[in-house]
């Protein structure tokens, strides 16, 4: 399985929702795919941050940063060559970091399952 699907999966079996996938490759030096999702509490999103990095290991993909661990409305995971954010709904709404990536591909999530 492919670091990026194995991260949409974790983000989906947390029912994570609003879930977008930008493809960065040629755009950012940085990292190669840009991922936004919403969590309902601030439980979904400690649990993000468990199945993203459980996920990853069971891969042996490399364990990931996490910023805002005690975050209660946005953490971000950073694997490398792939960015996650995930907010609350009021603050994604706050944010709206989609704005930023208008006009970039996103990836069809229904096809990496």
């Amino acid at each position: 399985m492919t670091k990026i699907k194995t991260i949409i999966n974790a983000l989906e079996n947390i029912n994570s929702t609003d879930i977008i996938a930008y493809d960065m490759k040629g755009i950012s030096p940085f990292f190669d795919y840009f991922v936004i999702a919403s969590a309902t509490s601030d439980r979904q999103l400690q649990a993000a941050i468990t199945h993203i990095s459980n996920d990853l290991a069971e891969g042996e993909f490399a364990h990931p940063k996490v910023e805002g661990k005690d975050s209660k409305s946005w953490i971000l995971v950073d694997a490398g060559d792939i960015i996650v954010n995930v907010f609350t709904k009021e603050e994604r709404e706050y944010y709206n970091l989609e704005k930023m990536w208008v006009g970039i591909e996103t990836i069809d999530i229904e096809k990496l399952k």
